[in-house]
């Protein structure tokens, strides 16, 4: 209520399976009997049809939905139902920020760390920001709830304040009931290759899955998996081909037979037609061009428990291009006695299935090695929230993480579900580095015809911004 009274935010930092949709609940019941609206988003349109059926159920027909994947006329009914006052609480994707509700009385927005939630596209904006204007605007409270709340929120909540409101941090460190956090493995595959398993799936990856079969429960599968350059890994000794430059990844151009930095545009060749390529660490022809697609780990999958009786379902942006498939494959899955759903990150979080009791990671170091400042945040984000997929009912859960690199303090905070030993190392990076949450980065792009004028109109930029900044000192 006081927050509401000010525009304030409260961080709501609960491990998966701890109960945050039913704070929500409550928090919009208390909202609705005071006669305001209330708006909830979700990072992924997977997550809607789950969410939304749990919202329905406690406010009926007083919800409405606001995603892409709807059609124009369906979009516009559903914008008309909050314009009219007919529907008062939204829950929606990024776009629901705008829906047109009367006395707004709460935001909430549910995975708060998740990069969809930013626009990249014009009008560019990022919802947690303009969310947080809203609420100082219309003096409501917002909510920001994750299991793992992004860097800038919690440096917020440690100042206690930003932008003229206070930031509150909740913490819900349990899951209710007898539900526990999953025991995570972690594989170290060098191992693996070194012992002679050169399979997808590791020796306990592979025996996990053969015991989900035998006792007939059910199992998620993440390909680790964001964007589509595809890199070069060392399956001897775990290097990665890395720009001198640049200190990222070097993404692998087969027909070219080169390396390639995107950051610089620098290209080395690497192995000719009919030569084996070499890791230029330890010099093994062993590099693999990583990469996989889910459709390959589905069909290894079928393989591997063919004739147990188990449903394979696959999420990726393939299988769910087609309206109402995200539901209607999430609904397979839930339907079926024995099943293993196997997808991209759109099956890391949100999604609440009891009966899930082994939770696999093809390979958790695709995104450490991504060209980002937030690449180890976004791979922690990403590992803890699948693992939380896992044991969410009365039988125990267990999370096996397949790596190159399993001495990342990611990996090893995930494994130990203990932030700290992540946070520690990753913020005297970003300290040294200046980077977010010390400060705030802008991209300026300009182009034209004429390289000189560009080049000559970005260092008028790059000088006005100098003087600015260092005016600021």
């Amino acid at each position: 209520a006081c927050a509401a009274a000010r525009g304030d935010v409260v961080v709501v930092d609960g491990v998966t399976g701890s109960g945050k949709t039913e704070v929500y609940l409550e928090a919009i019941e208390r909202v609705r009997k005071s006669g305001k609206s209330a708006l909830v988003l979700v990072p992924e349109i997977s997550l809607t049809a789950q969410t939304v059926g749990r919202f329905r159920s406690r406010f009926g027909d007083d919800v409405a939905i606001l995603h892409s994947r709807l059609s124009a006329g369906e979009r516009f009914d559903q914008w008309d139902l909050a314009r009219r006052g007919e529907a008062h609480v939204v829950v929606g994707a990024r776009s629901a920020l705008f829906a047109p509700l009367r006395d707004l009385g709460l935001v909430i927005i549910d995975e708060e760390h998740e990069a969809s939630y930013k626009q990249d596209s014009a009008p560019r904006y990022h919802a947690r920001e303009v969310a947080a204007r809203i609420a100082r605007e219309r003096g409501c409270a917002l909510v920001l709830g994750s299991a793992t709340p992004s860097l800038e929120s919690l440096e917020r909540c440690r100042a206690k304040s930003w932008g003229g409101v206070s930031w509150t941090r909740a913490c819900m460190p349990e899951r209710p009931g007898s539900a526990r956090l999953p025991k995570v493995r972690v594989v170290d595959m060098t191992e693996q290759f070194a012992l002679g398993r050169k399979h997808m799936f590791s020796k306990p990856l592979a025996d996990a899955l053969q015991g989900v079969a035998e006792r007939r429960e059910k199992a998620v599968l993440l390909l680790n998996r964001r964007g589509f350059a595809n890199f070069l890994m060392c399956r001897e000794c775990g290097a990665v081909p890395e720009c001198p430059h640049c200190s990222t990844s070097l993404t692998y151009h087969e027909r070219t037979h080169t390396l390639v930095c995107h950051s610089c545009d620098r290209s080395w060749a690497i192995g000719t037609p009919g030569a084996p390529m070499r890791c230029p660490v330890c010099g093994s022809p062993y590099l693999g061009a990583y990469g996989i697609g889910t459709q390959q780990v589905e069909t290894t999958l079928a393989d591997e428990l063919a004739g147990k009786g188990v449903t394979i379902v696959r999420m990726d942006a393939d299988t769910t291009r087609g309206k109402g498939e995200h539901q209607r494959r999430l609904e397979e899955f839930d339907a079926a006695e024995c099943a293993v759903l196997v997808g991209t990150q759109m099956i890391a979080k949100g999604l609440d299935f009891p009966q899930v009791t082994l939770v696999g990671v093809i390979n958790a170091d695709t995104t450490l090695k991504m060209p980002d400042f937030r690449a180890a945040e976004r791979t922690y984000d990403l590992l803890e929230q699948v693992a939380g997929r896992a044991g969410r009912g009365e039988r125990p859960g267990e999370v096996i993480i397949q790596t190159y690199w399993a001495s990342h303090p990611a990996i090893q905070a995930v494994a130990a579900h203990d932030r700290d030993l992540f946070m520690s190392s990753e913020l005297e990076e970003r300290r040294d580095g200046n980077y977010p949450p010390y400060s705030r980065l802008a991209n300026v792009l300009c182009w034209g015809r004429n390289e000189s004028e560009v080049r000559r109109v970005l260092d008028g930029v790059a000088s006005t911004l100098r003087a600015r900044i260092e005016g600021r000192r």
